[in-house]
């Protein structure tokens, strides 16, 4: 991953904090617990940036930036789920195998 794209990660992660608050914060264990449900808050989210992204298309800034915002809500989705269900199996661990 370029310098680049960490750093923009990075600036977005304090934006989002600011925003909508740490993962241990009532409203993200919430977030969570409608995974996969139809009022899944991440799923709506993820759609909406990833839709955007699309209609814009990436060889826009603004396409650019709503991909972006789709991968660090996904990043922010990962952080909730670990601090609500626990830690993730070792990075090179295959998809699927359980540990």
């Amino acid at each position: 991953m370029s310098m680049r794209v960490r750093m923009w990660l990075r600036q977005e992660w304090d934006y989002q904090i600011r925003k909508h608050g740490r993962a241990e914060t009532d409203v993200q264990r919430q977030r969570i617990r409608t995974f996969g449900q139809d009022d899944d808050w991440f799923r709506h989210a993820l759609d909406q940036y990833y839709h955007r992204a699309e209609v814009l298309g990436l060889d826009t800034p603004v396409g650019r930036q709503a991909l972006a915002k789709f991968v660090a809500t996904g990043v922010g989705m990962l952080d909730s789920v670990i601090e609500e269900h626990g830690h993730l199996p070792p990075p090179g661990t295959p998809s699927g195998v359980d540990q």
